[in-house]
């Protein structure tokens, strides 16, 4: 090359550099022209493309990456628990919980009785003592008019006030919701706890803020994602919002992170299999409105798929994933437990009829069917679908992703490698707490057991593995959950372990991990021809990375720091 027109506009040389490319590569050194990465090789090579104005970066044996991509999680819902009242995932007795609400209510005399008080990261199931929960009536203690809202870690349980549920439009004649539950006490009267997907309609009806106040938000959620070195995301449950505040910064030139998205279809939103297409018609319009059809260096947004919640939560008290089996149920107490095979296998959302037409629909229309399966009755619904839309679209490019799988059965993870289906895998939540392990061998039985939080198992069979963290069901923490996905156990803030190893499947190697957090990922979300791996012709998204991940132990790779994160060949960001 002798102009410098031709000449690369970065070099990035002496490094490790991981290419998550088909053979699992490394490299040397990597040079970004434009945005794109337009060589890899060894220092020596690609030094010798610098011209007068290329930038030469000595990574002085420091690592590289892609950059990663959380392919399952809810980032605005994240932004927003970040602010306001937010109970942080603790596990807190009913008073302590009513005290913090109150003392949030005190230090804030200036709010109208009509301004909502949003309480964020409620650790429903790991209340004190255990079986504990909250009430509307408990809630009504509060002193104050406002309509208060407890929005469970797992975003699948409201519990309301009476006023809240007055503001959102629930009483004693409202009908029982398709997808999920409104409760009620022995006598019929609501008890102010909303479950599964009207929980999350109800929260996302809650106004936010003003659109200059959602644009801070989005702000602050792309900064603290590019400081954990994540450039691209999966919205699974996207809405027009937050994508409202994400081109706002677009619009500006501020946008540091890829959006990906999927709106929902609610089964209450589909008269019949006779609606489906109607119903698809409107996500494709939507994904229209929004999508990038051609990726540049500069961050935009990518829309091709749809979102199906098949079914709910597997631990008590909710209970609501859909099985294949009946649930084990305590028929005693906490410290006097009496496990009993009981008649409930959960909940399918959608009837079979109307989710069969939906997915053969995605079909149809090359749609991305993204399905919410906790459970093998709903991963099991999902593949058979999945079977018959393969089977009439032959060689069609749809890449279904059935995220969570928390309880699989032993035939299906062949069939998610034959049906080309992705799993996509919140890792941290195989580190469990040892009275959880118990407890949910006891809910599932020894013949169930195996296949609780499988990871390996999916691998070993032939299928693909995509990484989602789900934020804001648990904290913001990718290297820790990558590190969980190595171990199978939790982990304390000192690297101490913080319960026992989940010894029911085997660790995933750190390569697996990766695979599955960078180029499987992309491939899910429809983007691997541009991100998810450092190949010449891709766009320049990569890390580096003051830690050498592949010389250390997996115990501290929750300790990893992002030196720099690269978006387009554009720094967007870089630690002190």
């Amino acid at each position: 090359m002798t102009t410098d027109s031709l000449n690369p506009d970065v070099i990035y040389h002496s490094g490790k550099i991981y290419t998550a490319d088909k053979r699992d590569s490394f490299c040397e050194a990597i040079a970004i022209t434009q945005g794109f990465i337009t060589a890899t090789g060894s220092s020596e090579a690609l030094l010798g493309l610098a011209g007068s104005h290329t930038e030469v970066i000595d990574l002085a044996g420091r690592v590289v990456l892609p950059g990663l991509i959380d392919s399952h999680m809810h980032p605005f819902w994240g932004g927003k628990q970040l602010r306001g009242c937010n109970l942080n995932y603790a596990a807190l007795t009913v008073e302590e919980t009513l005290a913090i609400i109150q003392k949030h209510l005190d230090d804030d005399p200036l709010k109208e009785e009509d301004d909502w008080l949003p309480v964020r990261a409620w650790q429903r199931q790991g209340m004190v003592p255990a079986g504990a929960d909250m009430s509307r009536d408990l809630l009504d203690t509060l002193n104050t008019r406002r309509p208060v809202v407890l929005f469970s870690n797992d975003c699948h349980t409201l519990a309301g006030n009476s006023r809240a549920l007055e503001m959102l439009g629930i009483d004693e004649n409202t009908p029982p919701p398709a997808d999920g539950k409104i409760g009620r006490d022995e006598s019929g009267r609501l008890n102010g706890i909303i479950e599964d997907a009207p929980a999350m309609r109800a929260f996302d009806s809650i106004p936010t803020g003003t659109p200059e106040q959602c644009v801070l938000i989005a702000r602050h959620v792309q900064k603290v994602l590019n400081q954990q070195g994540v450039t691209t995301v999966m919205d699974t449950r996207v809405y027009d919002e937050q994508l409202i505040a994400f081109a706002a910064l677009r619009d500006r030139g501020e946008l540091t992170l890829r959006m990906c998205g999927a709106r929902e279809i609610t089964p209450d939103s589909v008269a019949g299999p006779q609606d489906a297409a109607r119903a698809m018609d409107e996500i494709v319009a939507f994904n229209q409105r929004w999508n990038d059809p051609q990726w540049t260096p500069a961050p935009g947004f990518g829309l091709s798929h749809v979102k199906f919640f098949v079914d709910g939560v597997l631990q008590p008290p909710t209970m609501t994933a859909a099985l294949l089996q009946p649930y084990r149920k305590n028929r005693g107490s906490h410290d006097a437990p009496d496990w009993q095979q009981s008649d409930s296998c959960g909940d399918l959302y959608f009837t079979t009829e109307v989710f069969n037409a939906l997915i053969d629909e995605c079909g149809r229309r090359g749609v991305h069917p993204h399905m919410h399966t906790v459970g093998d009755g709903a991963i099991e619904v999902t593949l058979d679908a999945l079977a018959q839309m393969r089977q009439r679209y032959p060689g069609k490019d749809i890449r279904p992703g059935l995220a969570h799988n928390e309880l699989a059965a032993a035939h299906q993870y062949a069939r998610f490698a034959e049906l080309d289906a992705t799993a996509v895998l919140s890792y941290q939540w195989a580190g469990l707490p040892g009275v959880l392990i118990s407890e949910e061998r006891e809910m599932l039985g020894e013949d169930r057991f195996p296949h609780l939080e499988p990871q390996g198992r999916f691998l070993d069979a032939g299928a693909r593995l995509a990484y989602g963290s789900d934020w804001p069901i648990d904290r913001l923490d990718e290297w820790y959950n990558l590190q969980v996905a190595m171990t199978r156990r939790a982990w304390d803030a000192d690297g101490r372990p913080a319960g026992p190893r989940l010894d029911n499947d085997r660790n995933l190697t750190l390569i697996e991990v990766l695979r599955s957090a960078t180029i499987d990922a992309a491939f899910m979300i429809a983007r691997d021809r541009e991100v998810g791996s450092l190949e010449p012709g891709k766009l320049a998204d990569l890390i580096v990375l003051r830690d050498d991940i592949f010389s250390h132990p997996p115990e501290t790779l929750f300790r990893t720091r992002v030196m720099r994160t690269v978006i387009g060949g554009k720094v967007v960001w870089q630690d002190a």
